[in-house]
């Protein structure tokens, strides 16, 4: 069998081809650059208020020219994501986000059941293996960052929730490991919003708190299995949610 033919059977069909060709994103370098700090404004890195670095900043620092830079705050700002404001201490200001009811965040977990699933299936797999080489390679700044954000839930959920998951991912210094995780919890929000409106916060601050007791430990089994225990919650939640539609 050549490998152009060869194929594997799963679950769900009778085969998948593997050497098959799919459809290539080739985005403009603007839309690129739009869906970055789209990315980072939605985990809260970037919160109501703050000021993006300059357009010289972003150019730089993404490697794209500041043309490029200055149509993707265009589009950000079409968005109402950011409003553009002479300063010199920085770029654009982040707005506050536009209300969302519930029952229209809740129509789009349903319409989307499938996708977020999915999601949830990879975060599972990636941020455990991130868990667990952070225990090996932690530094006593990590452990200061990831003690910084549990006490801090109250205040910023949001912008805490993603420090903490963001700096486990940086930890073992694999940019692949650290992009995988950042994409798909920004992808993931809409329901996690929506589960933490319900969800006690002191529990999820214990969860946390497993995870870095393990982690500070160097015990990357447990570190591994606190992360399972605290995203297999967020399956469940996310389960019940559904259940609930």
């Amino acid at each position: 069998m050549s490998p152009v033919s060869q194929r594997t059977t799963g679950p769900a069909d009778d085969g998948v081809d593997l050497a098959r060709f799919d459809r290539l994103n080739t985005s403009p370098a603007w839309q690129v650059v739009a869906e970055s700090l789209r990315r980072k404004i939605a985990l809260g890195l970037y919160r109501p208020g703050d000021l993006l670095p300059s357009e010289r900043q972003l150019a730089e620092g993404m490697g794209v020219s500041r043309i490029t830079v200055r149509e993707a705050l265009r589009v950000l700002q079409g968005e109402q994501l950011i409003e553009t404001r002479r300063s010199n201490a920085g770029g654009a200001q982040v707005r506050a986000p536009r209300s969302r009811p519930d029952v229209e965040a809740r129509a789009e977990v349903l319409r989307e059941r499938a996708r977020f699933r999915h999601i949830i299936d990879c975060r599972l797999a990636n941020e455990s293996l991130a868990a667990r080489l952070a225990a090996g390679v932690r530094g006593p700044a990590h452990l200061e960052a990831l003690e910084e954000t549990i006490g801090a839930m109250d205040a910023a959920w949001r912008r805490q929730d993603s420090i903490f998951h963001l700096t486990i991912a940086a930890v073992p210094a694999n940019p692949y490991l650290y992009r995988t995780v950042e994409w798909l919890r920004s992808e993931f929000f809409t329901p996690l919003d929506l589960i933490m409106r319900v969800r006690n916060m002191q529990d999820s601050a214990a969860e946390h708190q497993a995870i870095l007791d393990a982690i500070r430990d160097g015990d990357a089994d447990r570190a591994e299995a606190a992360m399972q225990d605290h995203l297999d919650t967020t399956r469940r939640s996310l389960d019940e949610l559904l259940r609930r539609g």
